[in-house]
């Protein structure tokens, strides 16, 4: 135990974390990047496109979860349940899980690009 300030503290036993924190926030940079860009695929559109390009945001979104399993909890379950609506067309739903999934990342940044 060290002191500190008249009060007892102890030193972690844990080693500390293999991966730094800058590459732990590069990965959820780059979750964030993929919600992005599944929220620009599925865009409002309308027949076999929305069809297409919901596929497409669900493997975005799929390879990116795989690249970062240290991501928020809050933000998996979302993306999760995202995806869950992208199979099922339903797109609105799914466009605000993942823009509410965004809000669990650290670092995220603010804006995504609107309608053309």
């Amino acid at each position: 135990m060290t002191r500190v300030a008249g009060t007892s503290v102890k030193q972690s036993a844990l080693p500390p974390p293999a991966v730094p924190k800058a590459a732990i926030m590069v990965r959820h940079n780059e979750l964030d990047q993929a919600i992005c860009d599944a929220l620009v695929l599925i865009r409002l559109t309308s027949g076999a496109d929305l069809a297409l390009q919901a596929e497409q945001a669900r493997r975005c979104l799929s390879r990116a979860v795989m690249d970062a399993p240290d991501a928020p909890r809050r933000a998996l379950e979302h993306i999760a349940a995202a995806d869950e609506h992208l199979e099922l067309g339903e797109v609105m739903e799914a466009r605000a899980l993942l823009t509410a999934a965004r809000r669990f990342l650290p670092g995220r940044r603010a804006v995504v690009a609107a309608r053309a």
